[in-house]
């Protein structure tokens, strides 16, 4: 069994999106994509609480929005399992 994970698009401009992520117990933090260049920036990230590793968490996110910029579609919400 899996951990379901999100992202939510909390701020779109237009040089970035900035998604809140995490899994369906907690969020996790916050990440800028850059829409120019596809980079991402971990803007915040929560303390490691009882639950999915923050690393792992960002380690499943980073491709999803790498996967956002190369299709130039930045949806307002997504999730999935891991």
């Amino acid at each position: 069994m899996g951990v379901e994970l999100f992202v939510s698009k909390e701020e779109e401009t237009p040089d970035h999106c900035v998604y809140t992520f995490g899994t369906s117990a907690e969020t996790i933090g916050h990440v800028r994509l850059h829409k120019s260049s596809g980079d991402i920036e971990l803007a915040d990230v929560a303390d490691a609480a009882e639950g999915a590793n923050p690393r792992f968490v960002l380690a499943q996110v980073v491709p999803r929005l790498h996967d956002y910029h190369d299709r130039k579609t930045y949806p307002p919400q997504d999730q999935w399992n891991a």
